[in-house]
């Protein structure tokens, strides 16, 4: 079964707290508390939470949402099972999802069961019209369709809003409060339709790309349902509200960078670009690059066993009557004529002519090697191979680009080649102008999810040889500090645009291409040769070269920070929870008795309440949640349950490996039994609360595993066994660009000159980042990183209860190593806190006086100063130590 990505994880994971807090706190407050931004409401569906996950093109969107239905369920719904609305884009996207979900071999599929125990039926709006009763009572229900069919102006949307005799025994013995929540018909009676079946069973929504969904007709449509939760997935969801547009923005709750779906393998990353005025010429070298990929493939194969055929997918330009284009047949002959490419490994896909149709792309008898196209691949066309982008249709418009774009950003099996070339995509255009060209592709991956600074930096030059590349530049942007105002009346127009500066900050920044006559140009605007360097190293940052501080005379070194290691039988390794986690667990050891405060008898009415003001201006408790429970208890039906019954579905709610299921069962069944004769509760009144029980039952269990794991964790590391305890410079973490995944960017790149690479992970508070200010203006500093949290670019040390990644990890100039966390005097004292202060202390007492670690207490910024010995006097003399 296939795995989720961490940043996957990540992003499922803040779905589920967020669901959690929505049944304490209301759809708004929930959102606030998690994200501390306001909650954007949709007045059609009022208490409903209605969020977003952002995720780039080649995230895996339709992977995560299968796992967030069951989440959905069972933290949100509180129910074994769901009933969901899957909403498409296109009939297209449509009949490829239902094939996937249909399909028990397909990941998507596999998820689904996993979370549902296999009882799973997936149907499209046709089939639904006809659903049993028993279906929804027994299984989770998905239904796969366009939001545009649910419009009562189509045709097969009409159908769902009216009376169906199929349906009518969902209707028969409902309870009054169930028929409140009906349409009725003219006539005052219910309407037997499916529609009313869905307002029932209070669909969860999954909108799948649903950027263009949020508009008053969509809400106005989504309100007929009576949904229970909305879902969205997309790589580019509305950020601004935009009422005169009828567009709304959409609560995103949490985004993933493309940098972290490169660290994760999930894409071809950075885009090689080159240019030429000539289409022949941009023809010629997309065609040699497929031969060169073509090569590495082989060889990669002989190595792997991976099987990669390189395409090519060509751009044309439409037909005009107004002028002569360079159309489909055009390239199309240019092909066999030109480049002598047999016919059958070229194929045509277009509105009017589909070539590439019900053909296997990823077979190895397929010949195919280039797909000539115009606006766009068939919609939902997908095909890893996809390597080289050439266009020779003008491209002056993101949109233009936007779709095929995304087509070769997808890597083969999401596995890192061996070979560099076959882990980058590469775009040819036939255009003059590199900058319009290279600005084209980026606005272009912003269409694809990717945010402004990762589009920069994953534009780049193709670094050919010869004559072949000679007009390709970097588009980026690149900064420096300057020590005097510069003259730019010398300049040239197309140069002078390009640069600007900062009279606050005194730094020079300069967007786009810069050739060496450009370069020099702008060096004349200067008269220290201090300012003249640094013109220079904004030139070596926009050819791509790595360029260290104005104070660095000696090349970067590599940054390599020693784990916390454990020794076992002779083996250096680094210390995780598996060494002090395996515990024998004992039910009989552990109080099962549950205090009023950890599980209520009754669930508090007023606790899922939001408040809110009516548009009568009156301030009202909208019990959303609860009423969203009562009545799917009233649909769904609970079977008879017994002791047994309930302690099994209780201990089927939690992954235990680290508890035999006897020990587990027989805890549950002792919190079961306590209740029962403290307060005098039935097994059925349990069962009617089994989601709470267990959940409460669980973070018992929890509490119990963190006080032993606990014990564990300081008798390894502070008892009698501490000795196997080691840092060693020969068992090192080393920063790697290429693996370097913020989730998000610091923007005001130009405050920091030592940062160890070209971007800087965000801070989360204002003074973080005047902890990062202080650290690149120390004397001792050679190169710092912003540590990334939860992520495999990061360093970290292993706590009683998870992994601790350090905010800042620094390379000083006398070798040694220093890692700063900081805290606010709030944080600074509490458990968690001090025993970071532990690790992180015992990994620096262990290193024998080659690993610094702090604290500061707040802005305690000379607590820093204090800690840095003094600089030696050559501090090149040094740079052969330890690390």
């Amino acid at each position: 079964m296939l795995q989720l990505r961490e940043y996957q994880q990540q992003s499922l994971d803040a779905l589920d707290a967020y669901l959690g807090l929505v049944t304490q706190h209301g759809a708004g407050n929930a959102f606030y508390m998690q994200t501390k931004r306001p909650y954007l409401a949709v007045k059609q569906l009022p208490g409903l939470p209605y969020v977003c996950l952002r995720v780039p093109t080649g995230g895996g969107k339709t992977f995560m949402a299968c796992h967030a239905v069951g989440i959905a369920a069972k933290a949100y719904l509180q129910s074994d099972r769901a009933v969901c609305l899957w909403l498409v884009p296109s009939n297209t996207i449509r009949e490829q999802t239902l094939a996937a979900l249909r399909d028990r071999e397909h990941p998507y599929r596999q998820a689904l069961d996993a979370r549902f125990a296999g009882q799973v039926r997936v149907m499209n709006l046709k089939e639904a019209l006809y659903i049993q009763r028993s279906t929804l009572q027994g299984e989770t229900v998905i239904i796969v369709s366009t939001l545009a069919a649910f419009r009562v102006k189509d045709i097969e949307g009409r159908k769902v809003y009216e009376p169906c005799g199929a349906l009518s025994h969902h209707f028969s013995g409902l309870d009054a409060a169930l028929e409140a929540v009906l349409e009725r018909r003219e006539d005052g009676t219910i309407a037997h339709s499916l529609a009313n079946v869905l307002r029932m069973w209070r669909p969860l929504i999954v909108m799948d790309e649903a950027h263009n969904a949020r508009t008053p007709l969509s809400f106005d449509t989504l309100e007929l349902f009576n949904p229970s939760c909305i879902l969205e997935f997309t790589a580019t969801p509305e950020t601004k509200q935009k009422p005169e547009e009828e567009l709304f923005a959409s609560n995103v709750l949490h985004h993933v960078s493309a940098a972290e779906l490169k660290a994760e393998d999930m894409v071809k990353l950075p885009i090689k670009l080159w240019t030429h005025s000539d289409w022949r010429e941009v023809m010629g070298q997309a065609r040699q690059m497929q031969q060169a990929l073509q090569l590495a493939a082989q060889e990669e194969e002989r190595e792997t066993g991976e099987y990669i055929r390189p395409l090519v997918l060509l751009q044309a330009q439409p037909k005009s009557k107004e002028r002569q284009t360079l159309t489909v047949e055009v390239l199309k002959k240019s092909l066999i004529d030109d480049f002598k490419i047999p016919e059958e490994q070229i194929a045509v896909a277009t509105g009017e002519t589909r070539g590439i149709e019900d053909i296997n792309l990823f077979d190895r008898g397929c010949p195919l090697r280039f797909i000539i196209t115009v606006q766009a691949l068939k919609e939902g066309w997908d095909c890893s191979f996809a390597y080289v982008l050439c266009s020779v249709a003008e491209m002056s418009s993101s949109r233009a680009v936007e779709q095929i774009l995304g087509r070769i950003l997808r890597l083969p099996y999401t596995r890192r080649k061996r070979r560099a070339e076959l882990n980058c995509a590469y775009a040819y255009a036939a255009s003059p102008r590199f900058y319009e060209a290279a600005t084209t592709l980026k606005d272009a991956l912003v269409e694809n999810g990717f945010q402004k600074l990762e589009a920069a930096d994953f534009v780049v030059p193709h670094e050919g040889t010869g004559q072949l590349f000679g007009e390709g530049t970097l588009f980026a942007q690149a900064s420096e500090r300057v020590s005097q105002q510069p003259d730019f009346s010398i300049l040239a127009k197309p140069l002078h645009d390009q640069v600007s500066y900062s009279e606050n900050t005194g730094v020079l920044t300069v967007t786009g291409a810069l050739s060496q006559p450009d370069m020099e140009a702008l060096q004349a605007c200067f008269i220290s040769p201090e300012d003249r360097a640094a013109v220079d190293r904004i030139y070596q940052k926009l050819q791509g070269h790595r360029v260290g501080p104005p104070s660095s005379k000696v090349e970067r070194p590599p940054f390599r920070v020693p784990w916390l290691g454990i020794r076992v039988d002779g083996q250096l390794d680094i210390l995780e929870d598996s060494y002090f986690k395996d515990i024998e667990w004992r039910s009989s050891d552990c109080d099962p008795s549950l205090s009023e405060g950890e599980f209520p008898s009754e669930a508090s009415s007023g606790e899922s309440g939001e408040v809110d003001v009516s548009e009568a201006g009156r301030v009202e408790i909208r019990r959303f949640v609860d009423q969203l429970h009562e009545q799917l208890a009233l649909v769904v039906g609970e079977p008879g349950w017994t002791l047994a019954s309930l302690v099994n579905w209780l201990d089927r709610q939690r992954t235990h490996i680290d508890i035999p299921q006897t020990q587990s069962a027989g805890y549950i069944s002792g919190v079961i039994a306590r209740l029962i004769e403290t307060r005098g509760l039935t097994i059925e009144q349990l069962a009617r609360h089994k989601f709470r029980l267990g959940n409460a039952i669980w973070m018992k269990i929890d509490e119990l595993r963190k006080t032993e794991a606990s014990k564990g964790y300081k008798a390894l590391l502070f008892g009698p066994g501490s000795g196997k305890i080691e840092v060693s410079p020969k068992f090192c973490f080393e920063f790697d660009e290429d693996r370097y995944a913020p989730n998000s960017y610091h923007e005001g790149g130009s405050e920091f000159n030592k940062h160890y690479f070209h971007r800087i992970g965000g801070f989360d508070s204002g003074e973080e980042f005047e902890c990062a200010q202080l650290i690149d203006s120390l004397p001792q500093v050679w190169h710092w990183v912003r540590n990334v949290p939860r992520s495999a670019s990061s360093f970290w040390f292993q706590t009683s209860s998870d992994r601790f990644y350090p905010d800042f990890v620094v390379l000083l100039n006398d070798g040694r190593i220093l890692v700063v966390e900081y805290k606010n005097e709030k944080d600074w004292s509490n458990d968690d806190s001090k025993e970071k202060r532990q690790v992180g202390n015992l990994w620096a007492e262990r290193s024998g006086g080659h690993c610094l670690f702090i604290m500061p207490k707040g802005p305690d910024w000379s607590a820093i100063d204090a800690l840095l010995k003094p600089q030696p006097k050559d501090p090149k003399a040094n740079s052969a130590r330890l690390f």
